[in-house]
């Protein structure tokens, strides 16, 4: 079952991520609306695809009395799955929109705070405010949940029926405090140490965002040691919210229970369902924080498409005419009195392509421009060549000779540089008669 689920979460943020590995930065802001949507669904669908190991852990955490898997039968394991899932949704968005937020807050006032003391700190306070804001909405998906699993109601509607007419709102709400009390260390600990990894790794790289695997490797492993450092409360909170399911004495106080744990069943108790917990929480915040990284680009491509599709005309003004716009400020390629000026980047190249395919790359959208703009190659005039690594100019030189016609040359210079826009190798600037 382990094996399973954790295959079943790589296959599906694998196959979401598939479509690019680029680390080129995501072009726009996304909305508020689409920053919900992002954090929102990554939650959803990573709780759908680990459930059933979170029914295993809770039904090893209950008390004495109540019912163990062989009697509750293997359904229960994914009992309110579908519903539950979608109130995470309201938990994921929470979530990573109140974190994103403060840390550009907190950012905002203490400067770019990307590692060290400071990006600690940022991250730190950043993922408390998450942690306190999302449980609001977490804590009654975690009674419905627990609740369900352990069969102390049939179905989802007749738990929130139920709960509502015996105990009130305030029963949805029952463990408040352990929940806290091991959320906030959680989730402090896991985007703190998530955050800080893929500060280190960006820094080693050199690059904008982290790699799918990377990404899925570094929240599995902060997930597992936020899970490990709160272990004990996660049992203390299960205790307190199916306390229905034994017929022994219910819990005054979370303390009560701490003590009565301690008193009739060891210390050792405070470890039951670590394994499945583990095998649950890795994947599940693991593929939470993969896919919530992908939506986020894939909605920021989304956003500018749209703003390239309403720039893409052809414009003149006082003589001079402009090619679409790639973004603010910009013009793929300009024209004036018989002459082209434009700029080729390595568009679409993958995460680790050398300095000749990037020079392809570059050259293929020089092609693309000057054709937009009514000529071509053949009237080159002079270029300008920006290389991260003035060691890879052969190879450069090598495919910039093949690329151009016979008996066609470029005044040409080509400038060392320390870095380039989305960590390209090349850029290529071109002045050519029309």
């Amino acid at each position: 079952m382990l094996g399973l689920i954790f295959a079943v979460t790589l296959w599906l943020a694998l196959c979401v991520t598939s479509s690019s590995a680029s680390t080129r930065e995501t072009p726009l802001q996304l909305s508020p609306l689409q920053t919900l949507m992002a954090g929102g669904t990554a939650r959803s669908v990573s709780q759908a695809v680990t459930y059933p190991m979170d029914a295993l852990r809770t039904i090893s955490q209950t008390r004495k009395g109540a019912k163990k898997l062989s009697e509750l039968g293997a359904g229960v394991l994914i009992s309110g799955c579908v519903q539950t899932s979608l109130f995470a949704f309201p938990l994921g968005a929470v979530q990573f929109t109140v974190f994103g937020n403060v840390k550009r807050v907190l950012s905002s006032v203490v400067g770019t705070a990307s590692g060290g003391v400071k990006g600690t700190a940022v991250a730190i306070a950043s993922s408390a405010c998450a942690s306190l804001a999302s449980c609001a909405v977490g804590v009654p998906q975690e009674v419905l949940k627990q609740r369900l699993v352990t069969k102390i109601y049939p179905n989802f509607g007749t738990a929130v029926t139920t709960i509502f007419k015996n105990e009130g709102i305030k029963g949805f709400y029952t463990g408040w405090g352990p929940t806290v009390a091991r959320n906030l260390p959680y989730v402090v600990i896991t985007f703190s140490t998530f955050n800080h990894w893929k500060s280190q790794e960006l820094k080693k790289t050199k690059g904008t965002s982290l790699d799918q695997k990377t990404s899925l490797r570094f929240g599995m492993g902060a997930a597992l040691i936020g899970c490990m450092a709160t272990q004990p409360l996660d049992v203390v909170k299960t205790r307190m919210m199916t306390q229905a399911a034994s017929n022994l004495v219910p819990y005054s106080s979370a303390l009560n229970c701490v003590k009565d744990i301690v008193k009739t069943e060891g210390v050792a108790a405070f470890l039951a369902g670590l394994p499945p917990r583990a095998a649950y929480i890795s994947p599940l915040w693991g593929a939470q924080f993969l896919l919530n990284e992908k939506f986020t680009r894939a909605m920021g491509e989304w956003n500018h498409n749209r703003a390239v599709a309403g720039s893409s005309r052809i414009t003149t003004r006082r003589g001079i005419t402009r090619g679409p716009s790639p973004g603010p400020g910009r013009n793929a390629w300009v024209k004036h009195r018989g002459v082209v000026w434009t700029v080729g980047v390595p568009q679409g190249r993958g995460k680790n392509a050398d300095i000749s395919r990037q020079t392809a790359l570059a050259l293929k959208t020089i092609d693309e421009r000057l054709k937009q703009a009514g000529t071509d190659k053949s009237r080159i005039i002079e270029a300008t060549v920006f290389l991260t690594n003035m060691k890879e100019f052969k190879k450069f030189d090598e495919v910039w000779r093949s690329w151009l016609p016979p008996g066609c040359g470029a005044s040409r210079a080509t400038v060392g540089v320390a870095k380039l826009a989305n960590n390209d190798k090349v850029e290529i600037k071109v002045t050519v008669g029309s």
